[in-house]
């Protein structure tokens, strides 16, 4: 009776760890919107260059601490994976580039909003694909719930589409979605590989990561390389931030979260990002819509159906 005890507070205290860790990473890149505002001075590509770099930094000193960091462990799984590794060089930083461009176009919260779509369009993308065989009829109804989600927030009944904020928002959402299906046909050949399994996945996730963050430093370094040098102390500083806390810190949380959920229902938490982003929209740009959040609501409620309903990986992409 006491060892059952014991089994059902060490599950409740893993449980706590898993929706902080998820919650802390979540509030973390909602604050990705107020530092890109920030360094505004500089041109989108060095912004995106400075959180490859600062992120690469940290995440560098992770995998060092947990052992990632081998000559075998990166030889095997660029020996491995280097077509798709390769591949990632172009995605990543592409969708980065978008995502940052709708914050300055478009503010944190709907930028934010935007790139969620890319839950629904990787739906798409695997039927295509054949990975996914049958769509749910509930995922249909969630693909317009959506898209209804998106003319919210577009507020479309006012007769002025925002075209650089649609194209900027899909486009970031098109290219994690595809950068989420690239890692998942990863994950699978891994998974099928002799004498590689799970037992390392943690380390494994790490790296992507890292290689996320050193794709944007392979793409962005010829233009932005001179902006580096242009940093102040401040701009160093919240550049710092930057790497730490919405890329390395969060990505690090994100797994504990995984790690340590016994129900399955955490991962939900992640969607808490948008809308710390909109608070901090009405704080520091003191703007605020109600269609906004209405039609950022549909869009993670739509993602949220699609994760319930599909026999996905539990897995959410916040490497963003």
């Amino acid at each position: 009776m006491e060892q059952n005890k014991n089994d059902g507070s060490e599950k409740t205290k893993d449980q706590f760890i898993s929706e902080i860790s998820m919650l802390i990473s979540a509030v973390s890149m909602g604050f990705v919107g107020l530092m890109v505002d920030f360094l505004s001075g500089f041109p989108t590509y060095s912004i995106v260059l400075f959180r490859g770099v600062f992120g690469t930094f940290f995440l560098t000193l992770w995998m060092m601490k947990t052992g990632a960091f081998s000559k075998t462990f990166l030889k095997n799984n660029f020996k491995l994976h280097w077509k798709n590794l390769a591949i990632l060089i172009l995605i990543y930083p592409l969708g980065i580039l978008f995502y940052f461009l709708n914050i300055q176009v478009s503010g944190y919260a709907i930028a934010a909003f935007l790139l969620y779509m890319n839950g629904i369009i990787l739906l798409g993308i695997e039927y295509i694909t054949k990975e996914e065989e049958t769509i749910p009829k509930i995922n249909i109804l969630s693909f317009f719930l959506a898209i209804f989600g998106v003319l919210v927030i577009m507020e479309v009944w006012e007769g002025s589409l925002l075209l650089n904020s649609l194209l900027f928002g899909l486009g970031s959402a098109v290219f994690l979605a595809i950068n989420i299906f690239i890692r998942k046909m990863m994950y699978k050949r891994r998974y099928r590989s002799e004498g590689i399994g799970r037992d390392d996945e943690g380390a494994f996730d790490t790296f992507l990561a890292w290689w996320a963050t050193i794709t944007l430093i392979i793409f962005f370094l010829p233009f932005g390389a001179s902006d580096l040098f242009r940093l102040s102390l401040l701009d160093l500083f919240v550049c710092l931030l930057l790497g730490l806390f919405p890329t390395a810190l969060a990505f690090i949380l994100y797994n504990i979260g995984i790690k340590n959920d016994k129900t399955g229902n955490v991962i939900i938490l992640g969607y808490f990002e948008p809308f710390v982003a909109t608070i901090n929209t009405a704080i520091f740009l003191q703007k605020f819509s109600i269609f906004t959040v209405l039609g950022g609501g549909l869009i993670i409620i739509a993602n949220i159906i699609v994760i319930r309903k599909s026999k996905r990986s539990k897995r959410i992409d916040i490497t963003k």
